[in-house]
């Protein structure tokens, strides 16, 4: 099983950007699960990127695990605890990790941009994932092979989240309703094309053209939406 240092695993901590797109990893406070008392807790976002969204709009219910207070997990420690999810150092030294056993389904509703407190990065990603496999099957799958598999969805994300930081205002980055229509926008300029932007991505070979693209055509954006 991979190891992974806390400047590896997480993109952000603490305050976290309002334009990336809510994603597998991510990690929210008070939270109050169904079927698990009154008290609000602290969950992180199990289920795939893909499995989360119909289009650009989030599934009415979305998979997650409880974050609970866990002892640090070092060194060939990474090899066993197969229930959880280590998260080093999550909240400044304090650290936690999330409880495969006891994934639940939560209202999309409750996982809003306020109560994130952290994101992963891309291999922080590919390490919860692998546990996740070794938890269900105790098979343990290479990150090189899952990095294959959610490259393009992660790109999309990523291509997302500086599409929406380009276009909107500080004021606007504030406003959940301009950031989910702005979304949109940019969901249906990915599906334009033939192929598609979004087909594209499939195949790294291509991810520096749509790259590209992205950049040239937020800007344009940016600079003509008052017009």
């Amino acid at each position: 099983m991979d190891q992974i240092e806390p400047e590896a695993l997480y993109e952000e901590r603490g305050e976290t950007s309002r334009a990336r797109p809510l994603l597998q990893g991510d990690v929210f406070e008070k939270v109050v699960l169904p079927g698990f008392g009154d008290e609000p807790q602290m969950v992180q976002i199990v289920t795939h990127p893909c499995g989360m969204r119909t289009g650009p709009d989030l599934t009415p219910r979305i998979t997650v695990a409880p974050v609970v207070p866990h002892q640090v997990v070092a060194g060939s420690g990474w090899n066993g605890s197969l229930r959880v999810m280590p998260l080093v150092e999550l909240i400044g030294s304090d650290s936690f990790a999330t409880k495969f056993v006891d994934v639940t389904a939560a209202p999309a509703e409750l996982l809003t941009r306020e109560r994130r407190i952290a994101t992963l990065t891309h291999k922080g990603i590919y390490v919860l994932q692998q546990r996740l496999i070794k938890h269900y099957t105790r098979v343990e799958m290479p990150l090189e092979l899952l990095r294959r598999q959610s490259v393009a969805v992660l790109t999309e994300a990523e291509l997302q989240w500086h599409w929406i930081e380009e276009v909107l205002t500080p004021s606007e980055l504030e406003d959940n309703e301009a950031i989910d229509a702005e979304a949109k926008i940019f969901d249906d300029w990915l599906g334009q094309g033939d192929p598609s932007r979004r087909a594209l991505l499939r195949d790294e070979i291509n991810h520096a053209t749509v790259r590209k693209q992205t950049h040239e055509s937020a800007r344009q954006r940016a600079a003509t939406r008052g017009e």
